[in-house]
């Protein structure tokens, strides 16, 4: 049995940042399965001739229903793929139960210590989720992305969480605006799980200031490094959600598209180590798949807040 199935949903821009999150996982966890939707069929054919041993890729036909391809004829590509979210957990919750947890990880993870850290907070909790903890400059945007961030869902293997897990499911497919709903207070996928502490038992709110530490929290910490692992307010940073991380180049970027990042401790001993994966998983890619460029916008259509362009040492 394995401790941990954990799921993501791939689309061929995001696919780089995908591949980091696999190298960080490999660092960092011993015991993984991980399923992934590909969003585009390019991904798929890529993932399987790599042929990764703890990535399981999954076609959008295996999990489509009639509904979900009536659907996406209708809705915006991000709203689909923020629908098909819970779509993809629920279906592995129900078709692999050899483990102990899930969860659901956005690509745009990256791990710098063990996910036993989210789990062993509470381990007989049934569902996990990270709070914003939204810094000074941030607090006006809790009413449209509410109090939680679904970048990461865990679950437990039991009942409580598979009915969770469906519920989420069927809101999402029934409505995920692209766009702040501010009458029916709802974006995306994400504030569903608001209501999940009065209807279900063994919510648990994750308390280390190390799990989903982002962009829209990190100035409330003090990030510190001891002995080779990074720490955030004396928590030890578990992964950093790269949210709002632009490629322009193989070798450029626009660190964030909507802030700017000021302290340079945070640069260099969390983004550093992210970017210096990601040039290393497109060049190791480009070996193979020279063909393949996909997820870069161009500097000129890029806003310019926080623009970096990493030379080699």
């Amino acid at each position: 049995m394995k401790r941990y199935h954990f799921t993501t949903v791939v689309s061929q821009d995001h696919f780089f940042k995908f591949m980091a999150m696999v190298s960080s996982l490999k660092n960092t966890c011993k015991d993984f399965r991980l399923y992934v939707l590909c969003m585009h069929d390019v991904v798929y054919q890529i993932l399987k001739k790599i042929g990764i041993e703890e990535v399981e890729p999954i076609q959008l036909s295996e999990v489509e229903s009639d509904e979900l391809r009536r659907i996406k004829r209708e809705r915006h590509f991000h709203a689909y793929c923020w629908t098909m979210k819970p779509v993809l957990l629920s279906y592995v919750m129900e078709k692999y139960r050899d483990c102990q947890y899930y969860a659901h990880l956005d690509a745009d993870l990256f791990f710098f210590d063990s996910p036993d850290h989210i789990f062993n907070e509470s381990p007989d909790s049934s569902l996990f989720l990270t709070h914003h903890r939204n810094s000074r400059d941030f607090l006006k945007y809790y009413g449209v992305t509410g109090i939680f961030n679904t970048g990461f869902v865990g679950c437990k293997n039991d009942e409580t969480a598979r009915k969770a897990i469906t519920k989420w499911k069927y809101q999402c497919v029934e409505y995920c605006p692209i766009k702040e709903d501010r009458v029916r207070k709802l974006f995306g996928d994400q504030r569903y799980v608001e209501s999940w502490s009065n209807e279900f038992k063994g919510v648990y709110v994750v308390q280390s200031y190390g799990v989903n530490t982002a962009v829209w929290n990190i100035q409330n910490y003090q990030v510190t490094i001891k002995d080779g692992k990074v720490f955030v307010d004396g928590y030890p940073l578990v992964f950093y959600h790269f949210s709002g991380l632009t490629l322009i180049s193989r070798n450029e970027f626009n660190l964030n598209w909507y802030y700017h990042i000021e302290d340079q401790m945070v640069m260099n001993i969390i983004y550093m180590p992210y970017v210096i994966t990601l040039v290393n998983v497109m060049k190791e890619m480009g070996k193979y798949f020279p063909w393949f460029n996909a997820g870069f916008l161009s500097k000129e259509h890029t806003p310019d807040t926080h623009y970096f362009k990493y030379a080699e040492p």
